[in-house]
């Protein structure tokens, strides 16, 4: 009953900074955005996957693909727009032009190794207190113990440098967030100015699935793994 109440997004926009077209980059002759695609169609039908872009070539691969577009106002697409204004858009779309629903899944394009799984158990975690689930993995670096900052004297000092901690042991465990998946409900998204407004919860993800490309390397070994 909760997946039929579900529906699940794509934001790609035309421009990217780390990687030029990043979203239509080829991997195994597939654009970037079409291993979204096809882990959402793993999950619900097409009715409920909606592309929200500027992009003319993206919507041609939505298109093809028989998605629903949304089209993303340009204000809404530049590299200093928050996404959520980009959520609270494409919320507001499906309401008015579709039905209202229940849970808000975003598959960004940029995480081509995630599984169905990992969504599902995201979409799982998404219980009555709960306001928004994303995906992590465990830190290789922690700012208690291993991540430094400039202070004033012009030296470093550990980020987090109350009680000094010694051991990696000992410092409280810390996550990578990362882009397999963000799920949430439309009427917390819509009331609030951050993610973090509410109650967030997380959903571990193996390290080999979760990578984010936000640059050439990145992109070097999706294709590799892939």
């Amino acid at each position: 009953m909760r997946l039929k109440k579900t529906k699940i997004f794509i934001f790609a926009r035309a421009n990217s900074q780390g990687v030029k077209n990043k979203n239509i980059v080829k991997i195994k002759g597939k654009p970037l955005i079409f291993y979204s695609i096809k882990i959402a169609l793993q999950i619900t039908n097409k009715k409920n996957i909606f592309i929200s872009t500027d992009s003319k070539q993206i919507k041609k691969i939505a298109i093809e693909n028989s998605i629903n577009i949304i089209d993303r106002p340009r204000k809404l697409a530049s590299g200093k727009s928050p996404e959520i204004l980009s959520w609270k858009h494409a919320i507001n779309f499906v309401q008015k032009n579709f039905e209202e629903f229940d849970v808000f899944v975003s598959l960004p394009a940029t995480s081509p190794l995630r599984n169905k799984f990992d969504v599902l158990r995201s979409i799982k975690k998404l219980k009555n207190k709960t306001d928004v689930v994303l995906t992590a993995t465990e830190a290789n670096r922690n700012p208690s113990f291993n991540m430094v900052k400039k202070i004033k004297n012009g030296y470093y000092d550990v980020i987090m440098s109350g009680k000094r901690i010694f051991n990696r042991q000992d410092a409280p465990k810390v996550f990578d967030l990362n882009t397999v998946a963000f799920v949430t409900k439309p009427n917390f998204i819509l009331n609030c100015k951050s993610i973090f407004d509410g109650n967030v919860d997380i959903n571990l993800v193996d390290k080999k699935r979760s990578i984010d490309i936000d640059n050439y390397y990145d992109l070097k070994i999706a294709k590799m793994l892939i």
